[in-house]
Protein backbone atom coordinates (compact mmCIF):
# COMPACT_ATOMS: atom_id res chain seq x y z
CA UNK A 1 0.00 0.00 0.00
CA UNK A 2 1.05 3.52 -0.98
CA UNK A 3 1.21 6.51 1.53
CA UNK A 4 -1.64 8.81 1.81
CA UNK A 5 0.22 12.12 2.72
CA UNK A 6 -0.97 14.39 5.68
CA UNK A 7 -0.32 17.32 6.53
CA UNK A 8 -2.49 18.68 9.59
CA UNK A 9 -1.65 20.54 13.02
CA UNK A 10 -1.70 17.25 15.30
CA UNK A 11 -4.87 19.57 17.49
CA UNK A 12 -6.50 20.42 14.19
CA UNK A 13 -7.54 16.32 13.55
CA UNK A 14 -6.40 14.61 17.09
CA UNK A 15 -9.15 11.64 16.29
CA UNK A 16 -7.29 10.98 12.94
CA UNK A 17 -3.75 11.75 14.66
CA UNK A 18 -4.50 9.12 17.15
CA UNK A 19 -6.09 6.87 15.09
CA UNK A 20 -5.28 3.03 13.89
CA UNK A 21 -4.43 4.62 10.52
CA UNK A 22 -0.95 5.96 11.52
CA UNK A 23 -0.20 2.49 13.21
CA UNK A 24 -1.00 0.62 9.90
CA UNK A 25 0.87 2.80 7.96
CA UNK A 26 -1.69 4.17 5.79
CA UNK A 27 -0.34 7.87 6.44
CA UNK A 28 2.44 9.70 5.95
CA UNK A 29 2.26 12.66 8.73
CA UNK A 30 4.00 15.31 7.53
CA UNK A 31 2.37 18.57 9.47
CA UNK A 32 2.80 21.99 7.57
CA UNK A 33 0.86 23.72 10.40
CA UNK A 34 3.25 25.75 13.36
CA UNK A 35 1.46 27.80 15.60
CA UNK A 36 1.95 30.03 18.16
CA UNK A 37 -0.24 31.98 20.56
CA UNK A 38 -1.06 35.60 19.61
CA UNK A 39 -3.71 37.83 20.82
CA UNK A 40 -5.55 40.05 18.45
CA UNK A 41 -4.98 43.40 21.10
CA UNK A 42 -7.84 45.29 19.93
CA UNK A 43 -10.78 42.31 19.74
CA UNK A 44 -8.98 41.32 23.51
CA UNK A 45 -9.97 44.41 24.80
CA UNK A 46 -13.16 44.34 22.86
CA UNK A 47 -14.03 40.58 24.02
CA UNK A 48 -12.70 40.98 27.60
CA UNK A 49 -15.26 44.29 28.08
CA UNK A 50 -18.30 42.54 26.43
CA UNK A 51 -17.99 38.45 26.91
CA UNK A 52 -20.92 38.40 28.88
CA UNK A 53 -23.02 39.59 25.80
CA UNK A 54 -22.50 36.45 24.06
CA UNK A 55 -24.13 33.52 24.29
CA UNK A 56 -22.16 30.95 22.45
CA UNK A 57 -18.12 29.89 21.90
CA UNK A 58 -18.18 27.45 18.45
CA UNK A 59 -14.75 26.09 18.50
CA UNK A 60 -13.15 25.05 15.37
CA UNK A 61 -10.76 22.36 16.88
CA UNK A 62 -8.94 21.55 19.49
CA UNK A 63 -6.60 23.90 18.49
CA UNK A 64 -8.28 26.81 18.67
CA UNK A 65 -9.81 25.59 22.44
CA UNK A 66 -5.85 25.56 23.19
CA UNK A 67 -5.22 28.76 22.67
CA UNK A 68 -8.69 30.75 23.40
CA UNK A 69 -8.36 29.02 26.62
CA UNK A 70 -4.90 30.08 27.54
CA UNK A 71 -6.07 33.86 26.61
CA UNK A 72 -8.90 32.71 29.53
CA UNK A 73 -6.42 31.63 32.01
CA UNK A 74 -3.83 34.52 31.80
CA UNK A 75 -6.34 37.02 31.94
CA UNK A 76 -8.83 35.14 34.65
CA UNK A 77 -12.00 34.95 31.83
CA UNK A 78 -12.30 30.98 32.87
CA UNK A 79 -15.46 31.76 35.06
CA UNK A 80 -17.11 33.96 32.67
CA UNK A 81 -16.59 31.47 29.98
CA UNK A 82 -18.30 28.56 32.41
CA UNK A 83 -21.34 30.70 32.05
CA UNK A 84 -21.80 30.35 27.88
CA UNK A 85 -22.58 27.37 25.82
CA UNK A 86 -19.37 25.74 24.90
CA UNK A 87 -20.05 24.47 21.38
CA UNK A 88 -17.49 21.59 20.09
CA UNK A 89 -17.46 19.23 16.82
CA UNK A 90 -15.55 16.54 18.53
CA UNK A 91 -15.09 14.31 21.32
CA UNK A 92 -11.11 15.67 21.57
CA UNK A 93 -11.78 19.27 21.69
CA UNK A 94 -15.18 18.16 24.34
CA UNK A 95 -12.11 16.70 26.62
CA UNK A 96 -9.88 19.47 26.15
CA UNK A 97 -12.56 21.65 27.53
CA UNK A 98 -13.58 19.22 30.69
CA UNK A 99 -9.76 19.55 31.75
CA UNK A 100 -11.10 23.12 33.04
CA UNK A 101 -14.31 22.05 33.96
CA UNK A 102 -16.13 23.72 30.86
CA UNK A 103 -18.95 21.87 29.69
CA UNK A 104 -18.70 21.27 26.52
CA UNK A 105 -21.91 20.35 24.31
CA UNK A 106 -20.88 18.25 20.69
CA UNK A 107 -23.85 17.60 18.18
CA UNK A 108 -23.17 14.24 17.38
CA UNK A 109 -19.74 12.21 16.89
CA UNK A 110 -17.57 13.81 14.01
CA UNK A 111 -19.84 16.41 12.99
CA UNK A 112 -19.03 18.60 10.24
CA UNK A 113 -19.64 22.26 10.89
CA UNK A 114 -22.91 22.39 9.16
CA UNK A 115 -24.18 20.35 11.54
CA UNK A 116 -22.99 22.48 14.40
CA UNK A 117 -24.68 25.22 12.94
CA UNK A 118 -27.64 23.22 12.40
CA UNK A 119 -27.70 22.44 15.89
CA UNK A 120 -27.45 25.99 16.98
CA UNK A 121 -30.39 27.02 14.85
CA UNK A 122 -32.57 24.08 16.44
CA UNK A 123 -31.70 25.41 20.07
CA UNK A 124 -31.89 29.10 19.44
CA UNK A 125 -32.10 32.41 16.95
CA UNK A 126 -30.72 34.52 19.47
CA UNK A 127 -27.49 35.46 21.14
CA UNK A 128 -24.15 36.43 19.42
CA UNK A 129 -21.41 33.73 18.59
CA UNK A 130 -17.54 34.07 19.67
CA UNK A 131 -15.40 32.27 17.16
CA UNK A 132 -11.58 31.67 18.66
CA UNK A 133 -9.25 31.71 15.58
CA UNK A 134 -5.95 32.01 13.71
CA UNK A 135 -4.43 34.70 11.48
CA UNK A 136 -5.35 32.83 8.47
CA UNK A 137 -9.04 33.38 8.80
CA UNK A 138 -9.84 30.20 6.23
CA UNK A 139 -12.21 28.56 8.84
CA UNK A 140 -15.75 27.35 7.45
CA UNK A 141 -17.76 28.05 10.57
CA UNK A 142 -17.59 31.82 10.33
CA UNK A 143 -18.37 31.93 6.61
CA UNK A 144 -21.98 29.81 7.66
CA UNK A 145 -22.83 32.27 10.06
CA UNK A 146 -22.06 34.86 7.85
CA UNK A 147 -24.61 32.90 5.14
CA UNK A 148 -27.12 32.62 7.96
CA UNK A 149 -26.51 36.13 9.12
CA UNK A 150 -26.19 35.36 12.55
CA UNK A 151 -24.48 37.51 14.75
CA UNK A 152 -21.12 36.42 16.02
CA UNK A 153 -17.32 37.66 16.10
CA UNK A 154 -14.15 36.23 15.14
CA UNK A 155 -11.42 36.34 18.00
CA UNK A 156 -7.55 35.90 17.11
CA UNK A 157 -5.82 34.45 19.42
CA UNK A 158 -3.19 32.34 17.54
CA UNK A 159 -1.27 33.10 14.30
CA UNK A 160 0.59 31.02 12.11
CA UNK A 161 4.38 30.41 11.43
CA UNK A 162 6.58 29.50 8.66
CA UNK A 163 8.41 25.95 9.60
CA UNK A 164 12.13 25.91 9.54
CA UNK A 165 14.32 24.92 6.93
CA UNK A 166 15.33 21.82 8.39
CA UNK A 167 11.94 20.54 9.32
CA UNK A 168 11.04 20.80 5.30
CA UNK A 169 14.35 19.35 3.49
CA UNK A 170 13.91 16.33 6.09
CA UNK A 171 9.84 16.32 4.89
CA UNK A 172 10.67 16.25 1.00
CA UNK A 173 13.37 14.00 1.79
CA UNK A 174 10.45 11.63 3.30
CA UNK A 175 8.05 12.18 0.57
CA UNK A 176 10.87 11.40 -2.37
CA UNK A 177 11.59 8.12 -0.77
CA UNK A 178 8.06 7.45 0.06
CA UNK A 179 5.39 5.67 -2.41
CA UNK A 180 2.72 8.29 -2.60
CA UNK A 181 -0.84 7.64 -3.72
CA UNK A 182 -3.00 10.16 -2.36
CA UNK A 183 -2.89 13.22 -0.72
CA UNK A 184 -5.67 13.94 2.21
CA UNK A 185 -6.51 17.82 2.57
CA UNK A 186 -8.30 19.05 5.33
CA UNK A 187 -8.64 22.41 4.90
CA UNK A 188 -8.60 24.78 1.75
CA UNK A 189 -5.50 26.34 2.74
CA UNK A 190 -3.85 23.06 2.76
CA UNK A 191 -3.91 22.74 -0.56
CA UNK A 192 -1.51 25.93 -1.00
CA UNK A 193 0.45 24.99 1.80
CA UNK A 194 1.15 21.42 -0.02
CA UNK A 195 1.88 23.24 -3.88
CA UNK A 196 4.33 25.27 -2.00
CA UNK A 197 6.32 22.61 0.42
CA UNK A 198 6.39 19.87 -2.38
CA UNK A 199 6.88 21.56 -5.63
CA UNK A 200 7.35 18.14 -6.89
CA UNK A 201 4.01 16.97 -6.31
CA UNK A 202 2.06 16.36 -9.68
CA UNK A 203 -1.61 16.60 -8.37
CA UNK A 204 -2.81 14.78 -11.85
CA UNK A 205 -0.80 11.69 -10.79
CA UNK A 206 -2.10 11.26 -7.02
CA UNK A 207 -5.56 10.44 -5.27
CA UNK A 208 -7.20 13.91 -4.36
CA UNK A 209 -9.11 13.17 -0.54
CA UNK A 210 -11.14 16.27 0.35
CA UNK A 211 -12.08 16.66 3.93
CA UNK A 212 -15.20 18.92 2.57
CA UNK A 213 -16.89 20.87 0.08
CA UNK A 214 -14.39 24.18 -0.03
CA UNK A 215 -11.64 22.01 -0.61
CA UNK A 216 -13.86 20.17 -3.39
CA UNK A 217 -14.73 23.43 -5.10
CA UNK A 218 -11.15 24.97 -4.80
CA UNK A 219 -9.77 21.63 -6.55
CA UNK A 220 -12.50 21.87 -9.33
CA UNK A 221 -11.76 25.70 -10.04
CA UNK A 222 -8.29 24.55 -10.63
CA UNK A 223 -9.70 21.87 -13.39
CA UNK A 224 -9.54 19.22 -10.80
CA UNK A 225 -12.38 17.11 -10.98
CA UNK A 226 -11.51 13.57 -9.88
CA UNK A 227 -11.45 14.16 -5.66
CA UNK A 228 -12.62 11.78 -3.17
CA UNK A 229 -15.05 13.88 -0.84
CA UNK A 230 -15.43 13.02 2.69
CA UNK A 231 -17.99 15.62 3.42
CA UNK A 232 -16.56 16.30 7.15
CA UNK A 233 -17.06 12.38 7.82
CA UNK A 234 -13.97 11.27 8.99
CA UNK A 235 -15.69 7.89 9.56
CA UNK A 236 -15.35 7.53 5.94
CA UNK A 237 -11.39 8.09 5.63
CA UNK A 238 -11.08 3.98 6.07
CA UNK A 239 -12.89 2.88 3.61
CA UNK A 240 -11.74 5.27 1.44
CA UNK A 241 -8.05 3.98 2.08
CA UNK A 242 -8.79 0.01 1.49
CA UNK A 243 -10.73 1.13 -1.62
CA UNK A 244 -6.97 3.22 -3.01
Amino acid sequence: MGKILFTAHPDIVPEIIASDLTIETALLHLPLENYDHSVDEEMHAEVERQLDSFAYVIYGSRLHARYFLRWAREYGQLERIKNLVNLVMDQPTATYLEQFNIPAIKPRDDARPIDLIEFLLRISHEGAVLYPSGDQKTDEIPGLLIELEMPFAEFQVFSEDSLDRETLDDYRKQVQISALTAVLFHNESSILRVQTAFPDLNFANLKLIAAGGRVTRKFQKEGLKDVIVLNGDWGKLPKVISNL
